[in-house]
């Protein structure tokens, strides 16, 4: 009665039914891959917006400044404008 394997799953040591532990290997690939993919797209994620944002003030500024060269805005708008892109 003791010592008699009735699971064909409970293997102890060597992995059960996956032969040499290659179970636990499987998991543990798992779960540092989506540790190593969660750190990556959080990386990308902050210097997109670094970069995202620095771009496009530089657009709107450009944007302001043509609509002032053709005249469809005031000085005093310009300026005003210009002081909310500039503002951090």
């Amino acid at each position: 009665m003791w010592g008699c394997n009735y699971f064909p799953f409970s293997g102890g040591w060597s992995g059960g039914y996956f032969p040499g532990g290659i179970f636990p290997l499987l998991i543990w690939g798992v779960i540092i891959g989506l540790i190593v993919y969660l750190v990556v797209r959080l990386l990308k994620a902050q210097t997109h917006q670094s970069n995202g944002s620095s771009r496009d003030r530089t657009d709107s500024l450009s944007i302001l400044k043509s609509r002032y060269a053709k005249g469809e805005i005031s000085q005093e708008e310009f300026i005003k404008m210009k002081q909310l892109l500039m503002e951090p």
